[in-house]
């Protein structure tokens, strides 16, 4: 399986053009982009109820008052305000217990290392034409370690995307007022 190419239009697709595993989610908000963008970097893991059911199932530290941006990557990466309308969650992990990540932020090294075992691991929160998305991208820097992720991905691509969807929801719910939920 060969991984996909994109042209560039965003600044995930500048960071990881090519991918080997993807996921998209989207909802319409009809709100303007500086109230929906603050409502992405505002929402906290109360107003997402699935989604923070199902994160705290891998981590014991969701807090319910905490933010879901910045909460998103845990210890694996961090976040990066990429423009007026789009926030990355960029991460960098191995599937071998022990290993060390390369030297560098997740940024410069999903940027610029190819070392055999790596996965590099894009997410986007994006809002324009009154549509917020979010993307995940998986690269595997070479072909054993996608295989070896295969698997996984295939296991919690369901929940992931139940994940996302309720971060959507609740996202959108804010920007148009609702606030958190009790």
């Amino acid at each position: 399986m060969d991984a996909h190419d994109l042209d560039g239009r965003t600044e995930l697709d500048r960071l990881l053009p090519r991918w080997h595993f993807r996921e998209v989610h989207q909802v319409c908000v009809a709100a303007s982009a500086g109230v929906v963008m603050r409502a992405v970097w505002e929402t906290t893991w109360a107003e997402a109820p699935v989604a923070r059911t199902l994160v705290a199932l891998t981590r014991a530290d969701v807090g319910r008052e905490r933010r879901i941006v910045g909460d998103f990557l845990g210890g694996m990466g961090e976040t990066v305000r990429a423009g007026e309308g789009e926030v990355l969650f960029v991460g960098v992990d191995t599937l071998e217990d022990g290993r060390a990540r390369p030297e560098g932020s997740a940024l410069e090294v999903v940027r610029g290392c190819a070392e055999p075992g790596l996965l590099k691991v894009v997410m986007n929160v994006r809002f324009g034409g009154g549509v917020l998305s979010t993307e995940t991208r998986v690269y595997a820097t070479d072909e054993r370690t996608r295989r070896r992720f295969r698997p996984y991905w295939l296991a919690i691509r369901a929940g992931s995307g139940l994940t996302r969807r309720s971060m959507l929801r609740a996202i959108r719910r804010r920007a148009l007022g609702g606030g958190s939920l009790p």
